[in-house]
């Protein structure tokens, strides 16, 4: 006869050992090995600290385990959204670009113009007519915008690669095509970016005079040539009274010569003084000398030069 008895009791856990039951203990009546006595002892009443740590922790883990699986089982990943700092990591150069020349569009930032992004999207360049209304401006209504303006320096304009630039250029200056038809000259035939290299006045920008055109004199500039001709209607020739002798006697040379050698005090005078303000102006002899004759003598010759022939010779 055999009796399972509890030998070992350890933090709440029990062993069972089976030992043979005496002849007397049999004899008396104990319980057969059928009906094995089961004896369980109760768990200590607070376990170690450092063992109750562990199972909350292993607790918490089985918890956060089953939160993570049930998360992506429904499917809730929602996709982040790009922001400008995420462009620059990739494209730097660009974003550069955008920074020191892109003017209005700096405060538009990368993701204002580009919303979607490949693979995710594929609408990735808009269209200028997002933001610049055809209907606001002719200008607006052109096709071809990125043939003159790119996005990232829209000010920064390069005219070479255009085969014709005018329409476009007369929507902005209009004043330009007004002023070309009214003094028509070989620079009204020619197109924009025959002289206008890029958008603006600056340094390199555009075409001077002399670079198709020779000086009066070796010594000229674009700054003199600018002093009587204007680009846009260069035959309509007009000046201020700043103009030295030199400059007209680079094209009527004969005139300021018979002028010098005349000796008359007309040879002490600038030539704007009598020809002030436009070219080919000529100013009556009576705004300087009134009438210095005889009222008879003025009356039978109204016209001074019908004695005086030549103002630059008083003298023939």
């Amino acid at each position: 006869m055999k009796r399972v008895l509890p030998t070992l009791v350890f933090f709440g856990l029990v062993t069972m050992t089976t030992v043979p039951v005496p002849a007397a203990d049999e004899a008396a009546g104990a319980a057969p090995a059928a009906e094995a006595v089961t004896v369980q002892a109760a768990a200590p009443a607070e376990a170690p600290a450092a063992d109750q740590e562990t199972a909350n922790n292993r607790e918490a883990t089985d918890q956060s385990s089953g939160a993570g699986e049930t998360a992506e089982d429904s499917g809730d990943l929602q996709p982040v959204p790009l922001t400008d700092a995420d462009c620059v990591k990739c494209h730097f150069d660009i974003a550069s670009d955008l920074d020191a020349h892109g003017e209005a569009h700096q405060e538009v930032g990368c993701t204002g113009c580009h919303e979607e992004h490949p693979p995710a999207g594929t609408d990735t360049i808009p269209s200028c007519s997002n933001c610049h209304d055809p209907g606001e401006s002719d200008h607006f209504a052109l096709q071809g915008c990125t043939s003159c303006h790119n996005p990232h320096h829209p000010l920064n304009i390069t005219f070479t690669t255009v085969a014709e630039t005018k329409p476009a250029c007369l929507t902005c200056h209009p004043d330009k095509g007004e002023e070309m038809a009214a003094h028509p000259s070989a620079h009204a035939d020619q197109d924009c970016n025959s002289c206008h290299n890029q958008h603006g006045l600056g340094q390199g920008q555009y075409q001077t005079c002399l670079d198709c055109h020779e000086g009066h004199s070796p010594d000229m500039t674009i700054d003199d040539c600018l002093k009587c001709h204007k680009p846009h209607s260069p035959t309509d020739i007009t000046y201020g009274e700043d103009i030295p002798v030199d400059y007209c006697a680079s094209c009527h040379e004969d005139i300021s010569s018979t002028l010098a050698e005349s000796g008359s005090k007309h040879s002490e005078l600038s030539c704007v003084e009598c020809h002030d303000g436009r070219h080919g102006k000529i100013t009556p002899c009576v705004d300087c000398h009134d009438q210095p004759h005889d009222p008879y003598m003025h009356e039978k010759f109204p016209e001074c030069v019908t004695c005086h022939r030549d103002p630059h010779n008083l003298a023939r």
